[in-house]
C-alpha cells in the first residue's frame, strides 16, 4: 500500500514537471498592431510624430536560454525608414539588453534598425532608433508604443528599458 502510494505522489509530480515544461516552452502566436509615438531624447519641447508597430509571429521560450521572436516587425509612420519591414527576423531577447533589428540583405550586407524592449505579453514595446549604428540616452530617437504622448512614451521607455538604463539615469 505504501509503494503504490509513492507510485502515484512520483507519477502526479512527473506529470506537474511535465506540464510546466511544456507550458514554458510551448510557441505562442504573437500578432499585434499598437499605435504610439516616435519621439527624440533631450528635448522636451520638440513634438513626436504618430507611429504603428505590428508584429506578426511567434515568441518561443527555452526553459533556461533567451526568449526569441520569430516573424516580421514592422514599424510604420518613424522619420527613419525602417528596411528590416516585411523581412522575416530572428530575434533573440537579452535580459539585460533587449533584442537586435537586423537581418542580412541579399547583398550579404548587414542591416540594422535598432533595439526593440517588449513587455513579457509582446502588448507594450519599445524601439530604439539607432543612427548609423549608434544611439544616444541623450539625443536618441526612440518609438514606444501603445502611447498618445511624450509623457506616456517617456514613462513606458524608462519601465521597459530600466534594465538597460543606468540606475538614476532615466531618459529625458
Amino acid at each position: 500500500m505504501v509503494i503504490r502510494k509513492r507510485w502515484m505522489v512520483v507519477a502526479g509530480s512527473a506529470l506537474v514537471l511535465l506540464g510546466l515544461y511544456v507550458f514554458r516552452t510551448y510557441p505562442r502566436s504573437v500578432a499585434v498592431t499598437l499605435h504610439g509615438v516616435q519621439y527624440k531624447l533631450g528635448n522636451p519641447k520638440q513634438g513626436v510624430t504618430p507611429v504603428t508597430l505590428t508584429l506578426h509571429g511567434t515568441r518561443e521560450r527555452s526553459m533556461f536560454g533567451p526568449e526569441t521572436f520569430h516573424g516580421i516587425v514592422d514599424i510604420y509612420g518613424a522619420t527613419m525608414p525602417d528596411r528590416t519591414n516585411g523581412k522575416y527576423l530572428t530575434i533573440p531577447f537579452e535580459p539585460h539588453f533587449g533584442g537586435l533589428l537586423v537581418y542580412y540583405s541579399r547583398s550579404n550586407q548587414f542591416r540594422e534598425y535598432g533595439a526593440i524592449y517588449p513587455n513579457g505579453s509582446f502588448t507594450k514595446l519599445v524601439v530604439q532608433e539607432w543612427q548609423h549604428s549608434s544611439w544616444s540616452g541623450a539625443d536618441g530617437l526612440v518609438v514606444a508604443a501603445p502611447a498618445r504622448t511624450r509623457a506616456q512614451a517617456l514613462r513606458l521607455s524608462n519601465k521597459l528599458m530600466k534594465s538597460f538604463l543606468f540606475p538614476g539615469h532615466p531618459l529625458k
